[in-house]
């Protein structure tokens, strides 16, 4: 393994060095069962949350926040940059006609008035409206917030009294996409302004699709979670210089078949040049309608309207390993290939009518979608149709770096269900991350997590099985407790191009 320009150390997962946090993340939220059948509504307002509703999609961190600290799950979400809570007084969380309305319960809350630690910063500061209309808003507050064993002392973060979703979000974008008008210091600044790292940069290892749990590195890199070199790719540079997102630039995606032959579609059928949001906050990944077509063709997808979604045949999930979508960027040339069997949801109910198209007469839901489906319903206008956002469906697959010290993304092929950890500590000095090479190969087969939180079908991959057991929430209507929205990364970049036509602040 080759090291440039960084200190060598081993961390325990969920243990903190002087320089390093380490946790686990989780998928879905711990203790709750999702994938209600009964649940779900072919004319559902959003395809994103009729994903996330059903298979209970999201990574989910555990913190406390205050004195004493009081425990709360939150969404990890590397698409926004806010960190919000939500309030015990919320009206999703005391209301049960709105818990009928939205098919869900709140997870925890907050109460600021049993932390010492407690500060007002802005009433009624917080505001923002997502594409299908909903909204969460509250006022600024700091408190004391602890993740990993660490305290980030009077975190602001947004004290959230009208909610659509049943959890809070923990944003680790730059700070030029937070909601405020005047803009402050994040989770990532503050980490970095404490000492508690080293440099503003973290880790996404998220691992296979059909285990619960992945993990987050906050000023570290853990070289035995990818295989081979760790590509350096340049973050978009938007005109102004204000990095505001995680984008980098996008050039092809191939589908590679059992027999070897190979389907390329460049980014280059768009007549633009493309750029593509990494977004650990979305469930599946979305691609302009000229690069999804010729792989809807190729995997004979089909479309439904009411669904609004591209379904594919179930026998997929059962397909070798050799049918791969590969994804490719420059300027590195960095490619990050994914199992088509990774992108098999099977999540829709046994009452779906079965496809005379497909020759297993089951449907799957497509982790690879159109964004034309948002031209389509009106949710974004003037073209903007055409942007790229890569989701949990992509990054499974990869070990990906996220540096807003040196604007930079570091990516690499993940080595799934690693059970080692070799770990570099990162440095803010210096004009890039460190050249560093991880595992020579895929060191481990799959085994089954013993607590399995996704639900439905086939949801675990080749072969496997979901328990089919079912959790009733308020209302009886057994919804998952979450309600997703495509990601706000997404938002504010379409926000940023359109002039402010879609986010009220």
């Amino acid at each position: 393994m080759k090291l440039q320009s960084a200190a060598f150390l081993a961390v325990a997962s969920g243990a903190a060095s002087r320089n390093v946090v380490q946790f686990n993340v989780t998928k879905g939220l711990p203790g709750i069962h999702f994938g209600s059948v009964r649940s779900l509504a072919r004319r559902d307002s959003h395809p994103e949350q009729l994903v996330n509703d059903i298979s209970g999609g999201g990574y989910y961190v555990q913190v406390e926040v205050g004195t004493p600290g009081q425990n709360l799950t939150m969404l990890l979400d590397t698409g926004s940059s806010d960190a919000w809570v939500l309030g015990h007084d919320a009206d999703l969380c005391t209301d049960r006609d709105l818990q009928d309305v939205y098919g869900m319960t709140c997870t925890d809350t907050y109460d600021p008035a049993k932390s010492s630690t407690n500060k007002l910063v802005k009433p009624d500061g917080f505001k923002i409206t997502y594409l299908d209309g909903g909204t969460a808003s509250g006022d600024y507050i700091s408190d004391d917030f602890t993740i990993g064993g660490i305290t980030v002392k009077s975190l602001q973060m947004a004290y959230v009294t009208k909610a659509v979703r049943g959890s809070g979000i923990l944003g680790l974008g730059f700070s030029a996409s937070e909601r405020a008008a005047t803009k402050y210091p994040n989770i990532i600044d503050e980490m970095a302004n404490q000492g508690l790292i080293g440099c503003k940069a973290f880790s996404l290892y998220l691992n296979d699709r059909r285990t619960d749990s992945g993990t987050i590195l906050f000023g570290g890199i853990d070289t035995d979670k990818f295989i081979g070199p760790l590509s350096i790719l340049p973050l978009y540079n938007p005109p102004g210089g204000n990095y505001s997102s995680f984008e980098v630039n996008f050039t092809s995606i191939s589908l590679t078949f059992t027999n070897g032959t190979d389907l390329s579609v460049p980014t280059a059928v768009l007549d633009h040049p493309t750029s593509a949001v990494l977004d650990s906050g979305t469930t599946l990944s979305y691609l302009p309608e000229k690069m999804t077509a010729p792989l809807y063709s190729a995997l004979n997808t089909i479309f439904d309207a009411d669904l609004r979604m591209t379904l594919i045949d179930c026998a997929y999930l059962h397909t070798e390993p050799s049918l791969l979508l590969t994804f490719t960027f420059s300027p590195t040339n960095a490619r990050i290939s994914v199992p088509i069997w990774e992108l098999i949801l099977d999540i829709l109910p046994a009452s779906y009518p079965p496809p005379p198209e497909f020759p297993s007469g089951k449907a799957c839901v497509f982790g690879i979608q159109s964004t034309a489906i948002f031209s389509s319903t009106g949710t974004v206008k003037g073209g903007m149709s055409n942007f790229t956002l890569l989701g949990d469906s992509f990054l499974r697959s990869a070990y990906a770096v996220f540096d807003l010290t040196h604007y930079q993304i570091g990516l690499a092929q993940a080595n799934l269900n690693s059970t080692t950890s070799t770990v570099v500590e990162l440095s803010g000095e210096g004009t890039s991350l460190p050249s560093l090479t991880g595992v020579v190969a895929q060191q481990t087969t799959f085994t089954p997590t013993s607590t399995p939180r996704v639900l439905g079908g086939d949801e675990f991959g080749p072969g496997g099985a979901g328990t089919g057991r079912e959790e009733n929430t308020a209302g009886g209507a057994g919804r998952a407790m979450l309600r997703e929205v495509l990601a706000v990364t997404v938002v504010t970049w379409i926000f940023a191009s359109l002039g402010g036509a879609l986010i009220a602040f």
